[in-house]
């Protein structure tokens, strides 16, 4: 055997040694990377879901005025993604765009305040499955009005389905459940499906938050003195843990923090799969109001929650072809 062959033989084995040593080291990593993706979902979802049974919390337990929770959550909000494009300035590279974000701030703050307003009237399980059925019958509308998507019989029953979900809701005599509260908490949904889709014209999603914020973060603070004119006694909120500290812990980490981190994690993981993942907000608000807000369970709200859950798995958005 000549000595090149030998060369070649040695080199051979020493590349396929290599490439074994280094699956094994790469394989506790990219067990560990899934891990870590699949616990920061589930915290976001946690956190989205949290919202709505804080707010409940806070709204009916008489601890803030839906007002002065809606400015304590978005004005802090927005400090917190100040504080985070200071400190990281690269991962906020969009700039101010004038009117479409002005319009995105305007929809966003449709949201916060008509979910404030809304868990006056409606419990946190009820409330969370009618914001989540009008997201997906919004978004769908718009699809078709706007983008002249062609409907598909999957879309269309899973959004007749969504629909049969809050009738079942609004006329289930469920305990917590008002009219006003579905009326409300449709706008909701309404109003976050269109601050959705808008935010899709922007080039960055984390800018468009940010920017959004600054805007709605504004007009809160111009609110302010208009309503202490008007009406001071909107304007309250207890100094405690239970108040003040849940609006700021609201308005910081689950709802600022929580985007941004969301924002993060849909890009490393399908589209289509990150439709499916918010399925469990309505199903996580669910349980933490029957269990820790002692809200009623009953077949009525079982069977209209698993209409709505069926309407939006069906309706769920799969990635777009480039």
């Amino acid at each position: 055997m000549t000595n090149a062959k030998v060369c070649r033989r040695l080199t051979g084995h020493l590349s396929r040694g290599s490439t074994l040593r280094s699956r094994r080291l790469r394989g506790p990593s990219i067990m560990a990377s899934r891990w870590g993706l699949a616990v920061t979902v589930a915290l976001v979802m946690l956190a989205f879901a949290g919202n709505s049974v804080m707010t409940r919390y806070l709204i009916v337990g008489g601890l803030a005025s839906p007002i002065l929770l809606t400015i304590v959550r978005f004005v802090s909000g927005f400090a917190t993604l100040l504080a985070l494009r200071a400190t990281f300035p690269s991962s906020f590279p969009g700039a101010f765009r004038g009117r479409p974000d002005v319009i995105g701030g305007v929809l966003l703050g449709a949201y916060a305040f008509s979910i404030s307003f809304g868990y006056q009237f409606i419990s946190a399980a009820a409330g969370t499955l009618v914001f989540y059925a009008f997201v997906i019958l919004t978004m769908a509308l718009f699809g078709y009005l706007h983008d002249q998507e062609q409907s598909t019989a999957r879309s269309v029953a899973g959004q007749v389905l969504a629909l049969v979900g809050v009738g079942i809701i609004t006329v289930g005599g469920i305990r917590g459940v008002t009219l006003p509260g579905i009326a409300l908490m449709a706008v909701t949904g309404s109003s976050w499906g269109l601050y959705s889709v808008h935010g899709r014209s922007a080039g960055d999603a984390r800018s468009y938050t940010f920017h959004t914020f600054l805007v709605l973060a504004g007009l809160c603070l111009l609110l302010i003195p208009v309503v202490d004119l008007v009406s001071p006694g909107a304007l309250f909120i207890q100094t405690t843990e239970n108040g003040l500290g849940l609006a700021l812990f609201m308005g910081m980490i689950s709802t600022a923090l929580s985007y941004v981190v969301w924002h993060q994690t849909l890009r490393r993981i399908k589209a289509s799969q990150g439709g499916i993942v918010q399925l469990l907000v309505p199903v996580l608000a669910s349980g933490m109001g029957i269990f820790l807000l002692r809200e009623p369970f009953s077949i009525a709200l079982a069977f209209g929650g698993a209409c709505v859950l069926a309407g939006i798995y069906l309706s769920r958005i799969g990635p777009r072809s480039s």
